[in-house]
């Protein structure tokens, strides 16, 4: 009977109309098939350079890149890294690099040198594409990184001898085998099509590994997402969110296979960013709460002409009833404004809201089974009842690179994700999220992982012991904060401190919340830190201001 009831409370987004493969055995091959029947349209256009590509374009753009990819000897299982901002060469470099089978790394150009040699030496790459600011960084380590045969600046310079630089790839004759070439099948559900980089509270990033059928999964999803096809006017949407995510990534794809033209940002700047909606009508906007929040309160909106933008989708982290309330009254042609939940580990949203009930993450989507435990007993609970998320479906990865132990951490023996989130779901079947049981901190939807900073901080000769925590905060959603014992008889500074975390970390780490010096860290008897119990002081600080 136990069995039958927490049966009873799994829920079931239900199947898609249409098949999630399309006829296809690869990736490769749906890409193929739909830029083929896209056609002659717009697909991207560059917000800054007013450079645009159409669907057939990019298909002979990233089969004239096969070809050279094919010479050069990347074939199933290389690694291709993209290390950029948001630029219409990205999928052309995905898209050359899946139909032969390979594997896609987008990574964040915006890492500090170590995490980005963590990350190159976990990967191995065999090709690398870099930008302006991050070939800098690459090329200073090259000698280390054995694996990069192919180091490609997606920029005007090659700031070093052996770079090859983007443009050398094409000429420009015709591509002849544009509509016959099919590339070859592949074990669909164990076949890895692209690499995230997700950081775990254990420190540094791990490799995310989605498979074809998982991205033919988020694709087929997205194409019957009422989202995007009960949107009332035609559809123009924002490429701001970086392709170095998920989140992003998956945009840019579907903008691509599922003709969503999209006009992209490779930065955010407040005039840019505004000035982007208004002169490319656009109609709706992928936003991270920090987004959002300059849409409901900065004043240089009301110079700009936002009356195009319909809807707006949020996601990353969660966002305030308040600042919905304050974008629908300040921008009143925005008819929806969207939030959904997700991971890298689930390939991007399984849950999302597609009703006005404001606060709720929404209700679960096709094709993904998710369920609600008890956390000392593990059981499917019912209605709001409070406990972990569990996610199940083709959504979920396959694992992380070379780190089974993690990865049996996170999906247990029966194939369900353990998301590590705390919530639960009302009568309706729309899901609410509450806490997290990781202690990662969501800075603009960047995954900050509290135990990496603790090991910068703990290299620190005058800090004996320390703890990092996040802070609430309106526009950022956490802040990361520091409090830190000092050695015996040593001093040192909040500056000092903050100044060694920023000289080791990526900008979404550094020390914002400030630090806080403290006598003792709080610890259990096994020697974990009482983050709440930190948590708790700084609230009481706050209160007493």
């Amino acid at each position: 009977m136990e069995q039958a009831a927490s049966e009873h409370f799994v829920l079931y987004g239900g199947d898609l109309r249409n098949s999630i493969e399309d006829g296809c055995n690869s990736l490769g091959e749906l890409v193929v098939k739909r830029l083929n029947r896209n056609g002659d349209d717009v697909a991207l256009v560059d917000a800054i350079s007013g450079k645009s590509l159409t669907y057939r374009q990019i298909l002979a753009h990233a089969l004239k890149l096969a070809n050279r990819f094919h010479r050069l000897g990347i074939k199933r299982n290389s690694v291709v890294g993209i290390c950029s901002e948001n630029s219409i060469h990205f999928p052309i470099i995905t898209f050359a690099t899946i139909m032969l089978g390979g594997m896609v790394l987008p990574i964040n150009y915006s890492y500090s040198t170590a995490e980005l040699k963590h990350v190159l030496l976990l990967t191995k790459p065999i090709a690398l594409f870099a930008s302006e600011q991050s070939l800098r960084k690459i090329v200073t380590m090259r000698d280390a990184l054995p694996s990069v045969k192919l180091l490609v600046s997606l920029g005007k310079d090659r700031h070093s001898r052996g770079v090859a630089l983007f443009s050398d790839f094409f000429d420009n004759s015709p591509v002849s085998n544009m509509h016959t070439f099919t590339p070859q099948p592949v074990p669909l559900k164990k076949q890895v099509a692209v690499m995230v980089m997700s950081s775990g509270t254990t420190g540094l990033p791990k490799a995310v590994q989605l498979t074809h059928h998982n991205v033919m999964t988020v694709m087929a999803y997205q194409a019957e997402d009422p989202r995007y096809t009960e949107l009332p006017v035609p559809l123009r949407v924002l490429g701001l969110l970086p392709f170095y995510h998920v989140f992003g990534f998956m945009l840019s794809l579907n903008s691509c296979l599922n003709k969503v033209p999209m006009v992209m940002l490779s930065r955010f700047e407040p005039n840019l960013f505004l000035r982007t909606i208004q002169d490319h009508r656009i109609t709706m906007a992928s936003l991270v709460p920090p987004l959002v929040v300059f849409l409901a309160k900065s004043p240089l909106v009301e110079s700009y002409d936002l009356s195009s933008l319909y809807a707006v989708l949020c996601g990353a982290a969660p966002l305030s009833r308040e600042i919905e309330e304050l974008v629908r009254y300040r921008l009143p042609n925005v008819q929806t404004i969207r939030t959904g939940y997700g991971m890298s580990e689930t390939s991007l949203g399984v849950i999302s809201r597609t009703n006005d009930k404001v606060g709720s993450v929404g209700k679960v989507h096709k094709t993904t089974h998710v369920k609600v435990v008890d956390l000392e007993t593990g059981c499917a609970l019912g209605s709001n009842r409070t406990g972990e998320i569990c996610i199940k479906g083709p959504l979920v990865m396959k694992g992380y690179l070379h780190n089974d132990r993690a990865t049996a951490e996170m999906i247990d023996s029966d194939g369900w994700l353990h998301t590590g989130d705390i919530g639960y779901y009302d009568e309706e079947q729309d899901f609410y999220i509450v806490d997290r049981i990781k202690d990662l901190i969501k800075y603009k939807g960047f995954q900050v992982p509290p135990a990496e900073l603790e090991d910068v901080l703990l290299s620190h000769p005058k800090i004996r012991d320390c703890a990092v925590v996040g802070v609430p905060d309106e526009l950022a959603g956490e802040l990361p904060a520091a409090f830190v014992v000092m050695q015996p008889d040593k001093e040192v500074t909040e500056q000092e401190v903050i100044e060694w975390v920023a000289s080791k970390m990526s900008p979404q780490k550094h020390l914002r919340g400030g630090v806080f010096f403290v006598d003792e860290i709080p610890k259990t008897g096994s020697g974990k830190i009482l983050r709440r119990q930190l948590r708790d002081t700084l609230q009481q600080r706050k209160s007493k201001l």
